[in-house]
């Protein structure tokens, strides 16, 4: 009997306890399963979202895409063009729109169009980047600036962030620009900066900076006695 009345008394307690405490249990339970579920919906979207970018990017590429010394139709360079702005306007913070600005900018730089290749690449700035693509796409606008004879814009691209893995060819770059401003020494050195980043050696960095060396100083010989010469 006194282990029933225990049993009893246990009971009781349950139900004063659900009584006092079931609300904000069950509002608990609730906000729980609606955190679940709201975090799976979300999962869901931004996969799909991610699977519809890659499929249009994908077609982009198909779209631009030739074999070495051909170029892109017109009918093809017009799907790809509204392709990539499709990703630019749907998915605009994804790394495949940044790319498509990419593939834009690379085609406008083959037409001449380095005003449209500088919006381009200013778009993917403006799109926040991941670190690797930044890097890269600030090298492209420097290549572009100095194209369009824009040294120091050039230069001032260069010096605004930290090329990593990509440093022999911001150096490379940064000794075009002073060798077109006639700064030959700053140029060599850029060069040589170039060359020793470089994990294997390219020929025609290196031939830049051959053709910089510091000329060799060549002393003129004695001239001989001449044969014949009177003496005092």
């Amino acid at each position: 009997m006194a282990t029933d009345r225990t049993e009893e008394e246990q009971v009781e307690a349950l139900k004063e306890w659900l009584n006092e405490n079931g609300t904000s249990l069950i509002g608990t339970i609730v906000v729980v399963l609606a955190v679940v579920f709201g975090y799976r919906t979300w999962e869901t979207q931004t996969r799909e979202t991610a699977e519809a970018a890659s499929a249009i990017y994908e077609d982009l590429v198909a779209a631009v895409s030739v074999k070495p010394l051909e170029t892109p139709s017109e009918k093809n360079l017009s799907t790809g063009n509204f392709l990539a702005n499709q990703l630019k306007t749907d998915h605009a913070d994804s790394t495949y729109a940044h790319f498509a600005a990419m593939h834009l900018a690379k085609i406008a730089v083959e037409k001449d169009d380095l005003d449209g290749a500088v919006k381009e690449l200013q778009w993917v700035l403006a799109n926040d980047p991941s670190e690797m693509i930044k890097v890269i796409v600030n090298l492209r606008l420097a290549r572009v600036k100095f194209g369009q004879g824009e040294s120091d814009g050039a230069t001032a691209l260069l010096d605004s962030v930290k090329p990593g893995a990509h440093m022999s060819s911001y150096e490379e770059l940064r000794g075009d620009i002073l060798y077109a401003q006639d700064k030959h020494d700053e140029a060599r050195a850029a060069y040589q900066r170039a060359v020793n980043a470089q994990d294997s050696a390219n020929p025609m960095t290196q031939m830049k900076l051959e053709d910089l060396a510091a000329p060799k100083t060549t002393v003129a010989a004695d001239k001989p006695e001449q044969d014949g010469e009177e003496e005092g």
